[in-house]
Order: C-alpha cells, then sequence, then structure tokens
C-alpha cells in the first residue's frame, strides 16, 4: 500500500486576502479517461502550511444524487474494494463480487443491478486526511450508470488544487474560473510541495 503527502504553504498576507474573499483549498483527484465528472474531494480553509495524506485504498460507492454542478454527491451506499473486481450494486448494497481477469491492476468495476432505479451515480471514493482531521471514503468521481449496465474506472495518482468559494467536499465540479495546478506523482514519487503567490494568482511546486 503505497501512502502520499501534499504540503502546501501560503503567505500571512495571502492567507488574509483568501479567507475576505471566502476561499477554500479545493482537492480533485483524477481517473483515466473522461466519461466521469469531476467531485470536489475536499474543501478546506487553509492555514500557513498544510499537509494532506492519503493511501492508495479505495471503496465503491452508489447514490441517488443528480450529476450538476455544485451538486452534492451523497452517499447511499459503500464498500471497500479491491481492483480486478466486480462489484454487483443490488438490494441497496453492494454484493456478489466476482474477479476479472480482463481488467488492469488497478481497475474498478461497478454492475448496476439496482431495479428500484433507471440509473444510479456510481464512483470510488477515498479517505484524505488534511491538517491531521481524517475524512473518511469522500468521492473522487461520479458517474450515472443506468440499470443494468457497467463501469469501469482507473484511479491516477493526480491532483488538481485550486482556490474557489462555494464548494464543499463532495460537490461535483464543473466550472473553474481559477487558476488549477495539477500535480502528478510519478513511480515511487509519494511527496510533493507546492506554494501559492497570492501576486501571481495561482500555486507553483516548489
Amino acid at each position: 500500500m503505497a501512502n502520499y503527502k501534499l504540503n502546501i504553504k501560503f503567505r500571512e498576507s495571502d492567507l488574509d486576502l483568501i479567507h475576505q474573499a471566502g476561499e477554500r483549498v479545493i482537492l480533485v483527484k483524477h481517473t483515466e479517461g473522461n466519461a466521469d465528472s469531476q467531485v470536489a474531494w475536499v474543501s478546506f480553509d487553509p492555514l500557513m502550511y498544510n499537509t494532506i495524506e492519503w493511501s492508495n485504498e479505495f471503496a465503491v460507492y452508489a447514490s441517488t444524487s443528480e450529476l450538476q454542478n455544485s451538486a452534492k454527491v451523497n452517499m447511499m451506499s459503500d464498500k471497500m474494494a479491491d481492483p480486478k473486481i466486480v462489484y454487483s450494486f443490488e438490494s441497496g448494497h453492494f454484493k456478489n463480487p466476482v474477479v476479472s481477469d480482463t481488467m488492469g491492476a488497478n481497475t474498478y468495476a461497478i454492475v448496476n443491478n439496482y431495479e428500484k432505479k433507471k440509473a444510479c451515480t456510481f464512483g470510488l471514493a477515498q479517505q484524505i486526511v488534511v491538517n491531521d482531521e481524517a475524512f473518511p471514503n469522500k468521492p473522487i468521481n461520479a458517474i450515472l450508470v443506468p440499470y443494468g449496465q457497467s463501469v469501469k474506472m482507473t484511479p491516477i495518482e493526480k491532483i488538481d488544487v485550486y482556490l474557489m468559494a462555494d464548494i464543499e467536499t463532495s460537490t461535483v465540479v464543473s466550472k473553474i474560473m481559477s487558476p488549477v495546478l495539477t500535480v502528478t506523482y510519478r513511480d515511487e514519487e509519494c511527496k510533493q510541495t507546492i506554494e501559492y503567490n497570492g501576486d501571481m494568482g495561482k500555486f507553483y511546486l516548489k
């Protein structure tokens, strides 16, 4: 199990302006492909020195939330999951896991067998720890799956970081007006440090 860390630094003068503007730090985790919607993995008020930590453990989740900008993704069921396994969502929870040899080593799959809805929202959820506060199983993506259909999802260690107001944890984000810094973790690289520069109005890698 790999563990990852992101350090984010701010200047005092920049923090004053950020708090006056009501902005928060938004982190968005990537998955391969473009079929799913982006979700604010976490949204938090910044300090001068911020430490974000996570490991590559995932849960599958189901929701009845609609995929509209700023809509909150409310999970109605979740289950810690393993890659290369297909989980069936039926009777209101995930069951009947089946091993699949056709999926990649980091790919998770769900089949929607929930008869009471024409479609449900599914995705991956992952715990994140921000400044020693744990946020268990927060959605990192969301995709609408009709009844009887299936979906495959492959998370990657690529994080978007930006500042915005009025975005909460676990909300769908499709309209981003702020400069975005994408932080990518490669191979055995498990720690990154970034800083915010208010003179430039954006984050940069340290």
